[in-house]
């Protein structure tokens, strides 16, 4: 599949089968992640891929944001820096939302449905991963196969959206 063909058909997917994601497949998957580019290629993400029913139960007691019941779970950890600012915030964020979205497009490659969760209690978290002083989970991405692939949003031309040399000169398709 082209990967603008990805990007356009991928959706958010709540409602998920029963059916279990293979471990090679969850590997190809994890593979994705490991290749999204980093800050001076310090590479400072974990993924831990929860799949055991009980804790995906706990994981959602305390994530307000996960709904459906996926058959896995990716908890996208950073690797904190002793020093931290503002900007270090920003990139591990950035960081965070770049494996992700690597993640949930090699998933819907594979016909795996995924939904990036942002609402969930950090210390919640931490504490049922027994997370390690210094990795802070930052972002879940469910996933899951699904039976129907709902159908595309609209979405804003590129000439209400992008602009030539400075703001306002409309982007020409």
């Amino acid at each position: 599949m082209d990967t603008l063909e990805a990007i356009k058909q991928r959706r958010r997917i709540v409602n998920f089968t029963d059916r279990p994601i293979e471990h090679a497949t969850m590997t190809q998957i994890l593979e994705a992640a490991r290749w999204a580019p980093s800050g001076g290629n310090l590479q400072r993400w974990r993924f831990i891929v929860v799949t055991d029913a009980q804790t995906k139960k706990m994981i959602g007691d305390v994530s307000p944001g996960l709904f459906g019941k996926p058959a896995a779970i990716i908890v996208i950890c950073m690797e904190k820096r002793a020093r931290r600012s503002q900007w270090n915030s920003w990139i591990e964020a950035c960081e965070a939302g770049i494996s992700a979205q690597n993640i949930m497009l090699s998933a819907f490659a594979q016909g795996i449905g995924s939904c990036i969760i942002v609402s969930f209690a950090k210390e919640g978290v931490e504490a049922i991963l027994e997370l390690p002083e210094g990795i802070e989970p930052m972002l879940l991405v469910t996933l899951g196969y699904y039976e129907e692939l709902p159908e595309p949003p609209g979405r804003l031309s590129l000439s209400e959206i992008a602009f030539e040399e400075q703001y306002g000169r409309r982007w020409r398709p």
